[in-house]
């Protein structure tokens, strides 16, 4: 069986003030709990707990218990990965919030029966509210589905809960077909079957608000700071639809029982020494893991299984004779040193990425939903291209 994970996210019939005061503690005990862990740099969260969870308790006595081991929760991941940084070279400062949105486990919110209201715990007890569900997420309320954690977060004077449900779907039988997909600078993505998704248009709207946004940020006005925050929601909302549309393109070519094969870019931020300041800008200016996140639940949802390997040498190495040298790539073409052999680099990545987790599959005869990370190599052969169009 494999677990298919989605979020809805629900409006309230509550006032930003109803919840506001619970909202404020919260945030609080999240900055103090931080300030402990980074100091005392502890990372691990039932450490943390024993450090502070009786002074944060004598601090904030309205605030429910529960959601003093909530904010905690979320302080020691905020703390982990601000040393994680560290650990890299890159010196983070200690994580402070100025509104922290609160996390519920399922307990301590509650759905009713008739899919209209609920209730939510703050402080003072149990607070009620109604609700409507949009047409898109009606089929996540059905009882196959099961709602987990769950957000309240306050967005444009209204308040939000962003309720994650999960359920388990039939694993198909492997067909053995496995497409590789490079995620970089030239092309969002590049599949191993020669597709291109989310150049040119798109890097042009990118850029385009890359210079809005320096044009406002020097002026530094009042009106030039709310111009920057309503910028900064149609950014988001762009580069959200375009994964949306990239990721749904590229799930619409595969069949159930096919496997996609990710890189693992985990810490990519952390090594921009080893790029130009422009490249730097480009990989900073999308969300590459929010797209790997709608890849994943999207080909979930249709039995495609979904692997990372890892990313070492995948631009680095000829995709037709194994040889690897960094002088191969330059820029957006591959040209092997070895074998003379020419290919679009993010296409030569791709193909890399695909036969990493190949003689993997040959070794064990199937596929695995989010296997462990493996290194592998082989050879794949073919040079046409196709290239899709998407966003604007």
């Amino acid at each position: 069986m494999m677990l298919l994970r989605k979020t809805a996210k629900i409006c309230l019939n509550l006032k930003p003030a109803e919840v506001m005061p619970t909202m404020l503690q919260y945030t609080a005990a999240f900055n103090m709990t931080a300030e402990v862990g980074f100091k005392k740099k502890i990372k691990n969260s039932r450490k943390l707990h024993d450090e502070t969870y009786y002074s944060v308790r004598s601090a904030f006595p309205d605030l429910p218990a529960d959601l003093v081991c909530s904010s905690r929760l979320k302080a020691a991941e905020a703390v982990k990965g601000v040393l994680t940084k560290t650990k890299h070279k890159k010196y983070g400062s200690q994580p402070k919030s100025k509104l922290q949105s609160i996390r519920y486990a399922n307990k301590y919110y509650r759905i009713f029966p008739d899919m209209k209201s609920g209730n939510i715990l703050l402080i003072g007890g149990r607070k009620k509210f109604t609700f409507e569900i949009a047409p898109y997420y009606q089929a996540l309320f059905q009882p196959d589905w099961q709602h987990k954690s769950a957000e309240l977060v306050i967005r444009k004077n209204k308040v939000y809960l962003h309720i994650v449900f999960e359920k388990e779907v039939a694993e198909p039988a492997s067909t053995g077909k496995i497409i590789g997909i490079d995620r970089g600078i030239n092309n969002i993505a590049a599949t191993s079957n020669n597709k291109f998704y989310g150049s040119g248009t798109i890097r042009k709207q990118v850029r385009k608000y890359q210079r809005h946004r320096s044009s406002l940020q020097k002026k530094g006005t009042k009106s030039a700071k709310r111009h920057l925050r309503k910028l900064s929601g149609k950014e988001r909302q762009f580069r959200a639809d375009t994964n949306h549309k990239i990721s749904k393109q590229i799930i619409s070519q595969l069949k159930p029982g096919d496997t996609l094969v990710l890189e693992d870019l985990k810490g990519i931020r952390n090594k921009g020494n080893k790029f130009h300041k422009k490249q730097r800008t480009l990989i900073n200016s999308w969300s590459y893991f929010q797209l790997e996140e709608f890849i994943i639940y999207k080909a979930i949802q249709e039995g495609i299984f979904v692997v990372f390997v890892k990313a070492a040498y995948t631009s680095q190495k000829c995709s037709d004779c194994d040889y690897t040298d960094k002088k191969n790539r330059k820029q957006k073409w591959f040209c092997c040193k070895d074998c003379g052999f020419q290919l679009d680099a993010d296409l030569n990545g791709s193909r890399n990425i695909a036969d990493k987790h190949r003689i993997f599959y040959m070794k064990v005869g199937r596929a695995v939903v989010n296997q462990p990370i493996v290194s592998s190599s082989a050879v794949v052969a073919g040079t046409n291209q196709q290239t899709c169009a998407v966003g604007n």
